[in-house]
């Protein structure tokens, strides 16, 4: 099985709410896998507040184990896709930045703190 599909597959046991979100576009897609990722977290974004606790807290671990052990093509589809999208719906003032701080793992907010650092010129997450 492809990683992307472990991915998909494990956030539909996490967080089913998210892949209802995604709609037709539930399945990877192999052949622009971060544009994808980045509709995942679009689905993370608009569904993470309607997400039990610890359902937000596994999606989190889970995008951060794929960032952290992933393939080069499985980092980048997670940091470039995913949690820019996320990055910008927190700089664009839908997402709570301080929630959002706490769900994420150490690489993922270290990868959200050097976007926002290299686009806004400042952290959207509050204090480090």
């Amino acid at each position: 099985m492809n990683e992307f599909d472990e991915f998909g597959d494990e956030l539909g046991r996490i967080a089913p709410e998210v892949m209802r979100a995604l709609g037709d576009g539930a399945a990877p897609d192999h052949e622009i896998p971060i544009s994808w990722m980045g509709s995942v977290g679009k689905a993370v974004a608009d569904t993470l507040n309607r997400l039990a606790p610890e359902v937000r807290a596994d999606v989190f671990q889970l995008v951060e184990r794929h960032l952290a052990r992933g393939s080069e093509l499985m980092r980048t589809a997670v940091a470039t896709g995913l949690l820019e999208v996320v990055a910008s719906e927190v700089s664009g003032g839908r997402l709570d930045g301080p929630e959002l701080a706490r769900l994420l793992g150490p690489e993922s907010r270290a990868y959200i703190d050097a976007w926002d650092q290299f686009t806004l010129g400042r952290s959207s997450l509050g204090p480090s």
